[in-house]
């Protein structure tokens, strides 16, 4: 199936177009398109990864009384502190 998707992207038919002319279901050879053809470009999920470019102080709770704790490097921690 490798080489019909390259003999489709050669051919500069539509996918509905090709599919007539070779005799292929057209699900099927969109299946194979999107596994195949995947390589060539790829597919964004819409997230993108960050890396911050200063090691993290950690997180900082601020209570309304105002008083702040700093440097909160667990998410347990953080837990507890909010529920305060």
């Amino acid at each position: 199936m490798e080489a019909m998707v390259a003999s489709f992207k050669s051919s500069g038919l539509t996918q509905r177009d090709f599919c007539k002319r070779e005799n292929i279901k057209l699900p099927t050879f969109s299946y194979w398109y999107r596994k195949v053809g995947a390589g060539a470009t790829p597919v964004s999920s819409g997230f993108t990864e960050v890396t911050p470019a200063l090691p993290s102080a950690g997180l900082e709770v601020v209570y309304p009384n105002g008083v702040r704790i700093r440097g909160i490097q667990d998410l347990s921690l953080l837990q507890l502190l909010i529920k305060l």
